[in-house]
């Protein structure tokens, strides 16, 4: 190893820098007890720890909490009542008795329950919701416009004005919560 490759390679302790060469003048390269200690403590705490709600609620605002409750709730009675077939009839395959359409619907509520689960598990796990959130609130715009433009084509939904106003309302509630709730991540986080 050269002078000046040595010189390049250095090691912070403490305050003041040292070469390797000043070190540890053998060829033998040996961690010190605080170095591998260091690495030991890395290895043996986890970079993702589950935690409890209690935990990882604790440093979110109380409008965050609340949201996360009212869009939760929403969430599971919405798929608990399409699992039950409470919601056939009123969705595009109850109007069109399609296969296709009775596809659809069970994989947009699948990756609306998908969504719920990975937003609970993300929080607590402790990592940033924003991102997520940003993509979960697009993924129901999208779900929003297609079912809308769907259930337009079909002749018995657009006949009856309260139901479409309910499906626009129930979508339009989730992507707002969603969005409240990003809003909120931000302001727990202090970036609001």
């Amino acid at each position: 190893m050269t002078e000046k490759s040595e010189e390049s390679i250095k090691i912070v302790t403490g305050e003041r820098f040292e070469t390797l060469s000043q070190r540890r003048p053998s060829k033998e390269l040996r961690l010190s007890d605080d170095e591998l200690e260091a690495l030991l403590q890395m290895q043996r705490s986890p970079v993702m720890k589950l935690s409890t709600y209690g935990e990882a609620l604790a440093f979110k605002t109380k409008p965050f909490k609340r949201y996360l409750i009212v869009i939760s709730a929403l969430a599971v009675t919405y798929i608990g009542a399409f699992l039950i077939g409470a919601l056939d009839p009123y969705l595009a395959y109850g109007w069109s008795s399609m296969r296709e359409h009775q596809e659809l619907q069970q994989f947009r509520f699948i990756a609306g329950f998908m969504m719920l689960v990975v937003l609970h598990a993300w929080l607590l796990l402790g990592q940033r919701l924003e991102t997520m959130m940003m993509s979960f609130a697009a993924m129901l715009t999208y779900f929003l416009f297609s079912g809308t433009a769907n259930l337009l084509v079909l002749d018995g939904a657009i006949s009856n004005p309260g139901f479409m106003t309910v499906y626009v309302l129930l979508q339009s509630t989730f992507i707002l919560l969603l969005l409240l709730l990003i809003r909120e991540e931000r302001r727990s986080l202090g970036l609001a």
